[in-house]
């Protein structure tokens, strides 16, 4: 027979877990669309999703991510901002969209809940090793 407090103990175990790992953007069924690119290939495009689906997990509490695209259209449509960046700062740049739903619990990041948020872009810069892509900003500011 477990103890009181042992039973406790094993209580605040599940609660911290919980706490810890429950509180996540849900990644688990992600459309993820790639077209034709000028610049990437599809092993590069799917690092760049990695990445996004990473941040994603971490920071969008109650929110379920949906699609993500890159593609012809989106690399024409951001071309010149990815272009001037490289220009700027020395470092590839890329932009993806996504599609996600909220719920109630991402009201607290500031969206509008039981909503379907489309065209959200993903601001993305190669690593210094070029191995890897890094978020830098997602948003819909472009």
């Amino acid at each position: 027979m477990i103890s009181l407090t042992a039973g406790i103990a094993i209580a605040c175990i599940i609660v911290i877990i919980f706490i810890r790992f429950g509180n996540k953007g849900n990644i688990s069924n992600v459309k993820r669309v790639i077209g034709y690119s000028a610049l990437y290939d599809e092993e590069l495009i799917n690092k760049a999703f990695d990445a996004v689906e990473d941040k994603f997990a971490s920071d969008f509490n109650g929110c379920t991510l949906t699609e993500l695209r890159y593609d012809e259209n989106v690399e024409n449509r951001f071309s010149d901002e990815m272009m001037e960046y490289n220009a700027i700062h020395k470092k590839e740049l890329m932009i993806v969209l996504s599609d996600f739903d909220t719920s109630r619990k991402s009201k607290d990041l500031g969206f509008t809940p039981n909503e379907t948020y489309e065209g959200w872009s993903w601001s993305l810069v190669r690593t210094d090793n070029q191995q890897e892509w890094e978020v830098v900003e997602g948003g819909w500011g472009y």
